[in-house]
């Protein structure tokens, strides 16, 4: 049975190198719906950034509407630094999947952390689309609360032997943390190239939170079942103010047909992009 799997994994994988991705060959004039199906994916992550640890899962659902509208929701949770955080996020978008995608993008996180953190986006998003590569992107603005949190500290030094001896000595010390999101500029961005249909590496930017970050990135999926894929990915993060990290994880794709990754990503779910607001 092993071995079955295998090599049934090995002939759709030749399938999918034998053929190319028929609407890469379409005119981009031909016009095909926004999302091509009801379809969606789930991913589980673990990684580190700035220097605090990161785990948790997320995924997506996505909706055809009229022609070449199609809505998405996203949603994440996990734990940061030990502490919980939760996200909701949604794409409304217009989309021609041989072109490029444009439509307007919201996200909203809380982190249970200073007493709860909070930090919202409003953007609008875009693709382009030309042979194997695709342009990616949000640009838009980030806004949140001002939180706080003080721990204390405290030692005590025994008195020393009487007559003579030290008196005891208590000390108190207080540490305050802040968290601050101002209402300011952000943006995301990657550019992706396919070097097989279904393996992808990307070089992007992120600027949130006012720093700047390289993003680095890889994808490669493989067929799992009919109508299923599975794919393993990285992102590494290099940036100012030690705004760097590295994490990766498990995606599962689902939908209406059997497709390789690059024609997932552009008939059918735009990219997630909560976790990596973080």
């Amino acid at each position: 049975m092993f071995y079955g799997a295998i090599g049934a994994t090995f002939l759709s994988m030749s399938a999918y190198a034998a053929d190319p991705v028929p609407y890469l060959n379409l005119p981009a004039t031909s016009y095909g719906p926004a999302i091509d199906g009801f379809n969606g994916k789930v991913e589980t992550f673990g990684g580190v950034i700035s220097n605090r640890s990161i785990a948790g899962q997320q995924g997506a659902l996505s909706f055809p509407l009229a022609g070449p509208l199609g809505l998405q929701i996203d949603s994440a949770y996990g734990s940061l630094d030990n502490r919980g955080f939760g996200n909701i996020a949604g794409h409304l978008f217009w989309r021609n999947p041989v072109q490029g995608l444009i439509g307007i993008y919201t996200s909203h996180t809380l982190w249970d952390q200073y007493g709860g953190a909070y930090v919202g986006q409003v953007a609008g998003e875009a693709e382009y689309y030309s042979g194997h590569f695709t342009f990616q992107g949000i640009a838009g603005v980030e806004f949140g609360n001002s939180a706080s949190s003080t721990f204390s500290s405290t030692s005590i030094v025994a008195p020393g032997p009487l007559p003579f001896g030290t008196p005891g000595v208590i000390t108190t010390s207080a540490t305050t943390s802040m968290f601050d999101v101002r209402t300011r500029f952000f943006d995301q961005v990657n550019f992706k190239y396919y070097f097989t249909d279904n393996w992808d590496g990307y070089i992007g930017h992120r600027y949130l939170g006012g720093k700047n970050a390289l993003a680095l990135g890889s994808e490669y999926a493989i067929p799992l079942a009919s109508r299923f894929q599975v794919s393993a990915f990285v992102e590494g993060r290099v940036g100012e103010a030690n705004f760097n990290g590295v994490w990766g994880g498990l995606k599962f794709y689902f939908g209406q047909k059997d497709k390789p990754l690059i024609a997932r990503q552009r008939q059918d779910d735009p990219n997630i992009w909560s976790a990596d607001s973080l």
